[in-house]
């Protein structure tokens, strides 16, 4: 008896439920998203990436062994040295950036690539422009011990450490028009000459009995 008598004291002295309270205090708020802000140093070497990978025909990309300042100063020298040497560039890269970068563009395969203490060579000279800059700036790095060949990209094709070495190793654009000419000119010129060998042959035999 005395715990119904409880129970309705407790009934009567609820009060009405403010739903307005109820439907704003439930509603889940949900936390934007904070934009990351990356320290300015990752912040340039991402924007410095980004053009080396966009910008450029020819991005190879070497592994070294932990080339001091001296050794990379004097490849740098000597890659200036090179006919056409002003359009290549040896750099030094920051991996996780550099990865970070790939992802962002369509050679996000590249990143296969970068293992290790790494540096990319790029080159950008079009294929009439110094034809053999691609093929002596391989030839210089890979002469170096503490430097080893990856792969790369030449305009928009993945190249794996051999197809570099055989691209490098092609005819220039201007060197392929000419056999590819004088291949196309080679019957005609046969047929020239087997047309004019009787003509010339009667000019003989007339001579003579003349």
């Amino acid at each position: 008896m005395l715990l119904k008598s409880f129970s309705q004291s407790l009934i009567n002295n609820l009060k009405p439920v403010n739903r307005a309270i109820v439907n704003t205090t439930s509603v889940r708020q949900y936390a934007t998203q904070n934009k990351v802000i990356h320290p300015p140093r990752r912040t340039y070497l991402h924007n410095m990436y980004e053009n080396i990978i966009q910008k450029n025909r020819a991005v190879f990309i070497f592994q070294h062994n932990n080339l001091n300042v001296k050794e990379f100063t004097k490849l740098r020298q000597e890659l200036g040295q090179l006919e056409g040497g002003n359009l290549s560039k040896l750099t030094v890269l920051r991996t996780g950036v550099f990865t970070a970068t790939l992802r962002q563009t369509q050679y996000v395969n590249m990143e296969a690539l970068i293992s290790g203490p790494t540096c990319v060579l790029t080159i950008n000279n079009s294929d009439s422009e110094h034809p053999l800059l691609m093929k002596k700036a391989i030839e210089l790095l890979s002469k170096n011990k503490k430097l080893l060949l990856l792969g790369g990209k030449l305009d928009d094709v993945l190249l794996t450490q051999n197809d570099v070495l055989k691209v490098v190793d092609l005819p220039s654009i201007d060197q392929l028009r000419a056999q590819v000419v004088g291949t196309i000119e080679a019957p005609a010129r046969k047929l020239i000459s087997t047309l004019a060998q009787p003509s010339t042959e009667l000019h003989s035999v007339l001579d003579r009995r003349i």
